[in-house]
């Protein structure tokens, strides 16, 4: 299926700390503070601030699981990426990671590869959106730098290692940390084929990020990381043909196609799109201001498709292992 273009959405978003932010950087430091806030240089000078795609999309993954989990509890419908399957303990049983599934396979049966359709149909949903080991997923993030016009505003802030017995300061266990406390970073999401409850599950999140209910980076449970997003472009693109309402994949791959990577039916919907704007093949609607009221069609597929999902089952019974 990704071997052709048939839609895409593309969101451009700025976010700006509500509370400190520290995104640590690997870089080992001889002088300066403990943990400093992750830099690049790829515009040059000395390096400046950014939050790495990976750290954003791995936030977004975090909070999408705890969409499905809380939409259905048993069996859980999403798998934890980095439990083995063999190695699961009772709070996970069911839930060894769609990737290291599927390596096992491979393993066992002396397989290089496995037909992608074949790995998305049997994948939980996370990792259907997110990707896994052996599929690459149909959400990119990009990194997130400082928006034009903005600056970073850094503090320095002591940290101390407490005595879990007397509650007080544990010796001279003292540390520092970097911390921004203002500036505002633009980033851009795409979703590539999209199933329509894809883009329901990334409006929920979206959602939550406008009103500072998630959080990054590290220090989260000591006031760190909460943050505000704002969107800035919301774009859906249709390759080849105008469509009349909001479509995601399954509406416009043909049946076998649907049948061949398990898409989910898309429940009907009567809300319109704008008028679009052709941009070669592909034709663009522009639904920034409209974007809430137009997903609510994708948040009931993905209640839909949560509910009747049939993961851990599935790959359950394609990898020919047990249900741990």
């Amino acid at each position: 299926m990704l071997k052709r273009l048939v839609n895409n959405a593309v969101i451009k978003l700025t976010i700006t700390p509500v509370d400190p932010l520290l995104i640590k950087s690997s870089q080992a430091t001889v002088s300066g503070v403990n943990m400093s806030f992750v830099r690049t240089r790829h515009r040059g000078g000395l390096g400046e601030p950014f939050i790495p795609g990976s750290s954003l999309k791995g936030v977004l993954r975090s909070y999408g699981e705890k969409i499905c989990r809380t939409l259905r509890t048993q069996p859980v419908p999403v798998c934890l990426p980095y439990v083995e399957v063999g190695r699961e303990k009772d709070v996970e049983k069911g839930q060894a990671s769609c990737g290291l599934r599927f390596e096992k396979y491979k393993k066992d049966r002396k397989l290089n590869t496995l037909p992608t359709n074949e790995i998305y149909r049997h994948s939980c949903p996370a990792c259907r959106l997110f990707g896994s080991h052996d599929y690459i997923g149909r959400l990119a993030t990009s990194d997130a730098y400082l928006s034009t016009g903005s600056s970073a505003v850094f503090e320095v802030r002591d940290g101390v290692a407490i005595d879990r017995l007397t509650g007080g300061a544990a010796g001279s266990a003292k540390y520092d940390l970097e911390v921004l406390v203002r500036g505002t970073f633009s980033t851009t999401l795409e979703i590539q084929n999209f199933e329509r409850w894809q883009l329901g599950m990334v409006a929920l999140i979206l959602r939550d990020m406008e009103q500072e209910l998630i959080r990054i980076g590290s220090g989260g449970s000591r006031g760190l990381g909460r943050i505000k997003a704002a969107i800035t472009e919301f774009q859906l693109g249709y390759y080849g043909r105008p469509v009349r309402s909001f479509s995601g994949v399954t509406a416009l791959a043909t049946q076998d196609e649907c049948q061949l990577y398990g898409f989910h039916p898309e429940r009907p919907t009567d809300i319109p799109l704008p008028s679009p704007d052709q941009q070669g093949l592909r034709h663009v609607y522009d639904i920034k201001e409209t974007w809430k009221d137009l997903l609510t069609p994708a948040v009931d597929d993905l209640v839909g498709y949560i509910e009747t999902v049939r993961w851990p089952a599935s790959i359950v019974s394609y990898t020919g292992g047990r249900n741990a």
